[in-house]
């Protein structure tokens, strides 16, 4: 079998075309994903009745579930559903007019927040309760605890595990052709269309996968040292 280099390159540069659509799936579920995520775990952590139990089964549910049919079924409910709201409401919009990337959007935070609550949640779960106890006996309210004590110590606990969601995001997204996107898979097999050269295209496309990957492990590494040089510093 031959392997055309020139071809592998054309259909790179067609493949980062599309790199801003993968990064925006990747971001943007990972950031909404993160605050629902976070307020989920803190329900669940606190144990607020019929809210815990029925997030514990949200968890549950969309965990088991694969992020291809969160999308299928996402596409259907909102093709379905849109038009049928919008006359009803005399709205002048209809599901045509409805950016695609949206509806991945909300499928792949669905997704991050089912895993991003149960990270929050074991950050949450591994801070040792002598240091709530301290606090409250010094006066702080609920919220000041929450906000000086626990919230502090659990964003760079979780940080390893969200890198890694992060990265997963940004490999899900090669899925949402399903829903009508071109991401940088879908745009390097439609260059392959046209001469049938698909191992080219996927050569070409792991290669930009692997480099920003590599460059989100090597943000969130240097950003972990110096996270624990500040630590160091300040119990010096």
């Amino acid at each position: 079998m031959d392997f055309d280099f020139a071809f592998m390159l054309e259909a790179f540069v067609a493949a980062l075309h599309y790199l801003p659509t993968t990064l925006l799936l990747g971001f943007l579920p990972l950031l909404f994903g993160s605050v629902i995520g976070l307020g989920i775990a803190l329900i669940r952590h606190y144990k607020i009745p019929i809210l815990a139990v029925f997030f514990k089964w949200f968890v549950t549910i969309f965990k088991a579930i694969p992020v291809v049919l969160i999308l299928l079924v996402s596409y259907l409910v909102f093709s379905d559903a849109l038009d049928k709201m919008a006359d009803s409401l005399a709205l002048s919009i209809s599901f045509s007019d409805i950016d695609r990337r949206w509806i991945a959007i909300f499928a792949l935070t669905l997704y991050a927040t089912s895993g991003l609550s149960e990270i929050f949640r074991g950050a949450l779960a591994s801070i040792p309760k002598g240091q709530t106890d301290a606090a409250y006996s010094v006066g702080l309210t609920n919220l000041q605890v929450l906000r000086r004590v626990m919230i502090p110590q659990v964003i760079p606990l979780a940080l390893p595990l969200v890198n890694n969601m992060l990265i997963s995001l940004i490999k899900a997204s090669s899925l949402v052709s399903m829903v009508s996107v071109v991401d940088i898979l879908n745009g390097a097999v439609i260059e392959a269309n046209v001469n049938y050269r698909y191992l080219e295209a996927y050569v070409a496309v792991s290669i930009i996968y692997w480099g920003v990957c590599a460059s989100i492990e090597a943000v969130t590494a240097g950003y972990e040292k110096y996270a624990h040089r500040s630590r160091r510093r300040q119990f010096a």
